[in-house]
């Protein structure tokens, strides 16, 4: 009768590690996305724009600084507490280094959590930003809630570092590279930080007899690259 009763006990102590060990926690969207009124965060920007209609192909670069501060909340229609996003602008030029020139708003955004989700409106257009949980390889529609058509966005790289953030995610919007186009949209997140990464490239080229890569021949479309430079969160 001992013995049944210590292999009974045996038994449900290895079941009970083997529940704890089976079970996987993951990250909240939030957590790669802080949200508290007088955070802000500053890019670089570097822009590349091609015009077709020029010959030859006429190539513009641009190249300037954003600011992104949440600076109030609101509820909206649905009751969501929402964080209205100020952005400011500024650039340089030959003879004035982009530190020294005044920031001129250009705009305001806002964005929320709805059911653990990540939200932004973007010169009001909504985006699924970062679904909830955080899990590698996991899919979602980023343009539920917009007019643009279907973007499958997908978590990868999960945990990982990104140049000197030790751990942030992934989010791959939407990737194409077909006979004259190539697109690759993607933006990167550093837990406890925000985005530190955009990456937005949509070319195209006629040229399909030369064999280079389509972004190195390109002819019509855009290159934006935007990289986070410095960022305050209040505790």
């Amino acid at each position: 009768m001992q013995k049944l009763l210590g292999l009974l006990i045996f038994v449900g102590i290895l079941t009970s590690c083997s529940k704890d060990s089976s079970k996987v926690e993951f990250d909240e969207a939030s957590d790669y996305y802080p949200l508290v009124v007088g955070a802000w965060h500053v890019y670089d920007v570097d822009s590349i724009y091609y015009n077709d209609f020029e010959v030859p192909v006429l190539i513009d670069t641009l190249t300037y600084q954003v600011r992104e501060e949440l600076t109030d909340t609101f509820y909206d229609l649905s009751g969501n507490l929402s964080y209205e996003i100020t952005r400011s602008k500024r650039s340089g030029n030959d003879t004035t280094d982009v530190e020294d020139v005044d920031w001129k708003i250009s705009d305001v955004w806002w964005v929320k959590v709805n059911g653990g989700n990540i939200e932004r409106v973007e010169e009001n257009i909504q985006y699924v930003s970062l679904l909830n949980p955080v899990k590698e390889g996991l899919e979602w529609d980023g343009n539920a809630f917009n007019y643009i058509e279907s973007w499958d966005f997908k978590y990868e790289n999960v945990d990982q570092p990104y140049g000197t953030f030790p751990n942030t995610v992934t989010v791959n919007q939407k990737q194409e590279d077909v006979v004259i186009i190539y697109k690759d949209y993607k933006e990167v997140y550093a837990k406890g930080v925000g985005l530190v990464s955009r990456t937005r490239i949509d070319v195209e080229s006629q040229a399909t007899s030369n064999p280079v890569p389509i972004i190195d021949k390109a002819e019509k479309g855009f290159q934006f690259f935007q990289t986070l430079k410095d960022y305050y969160i209040p505790n």
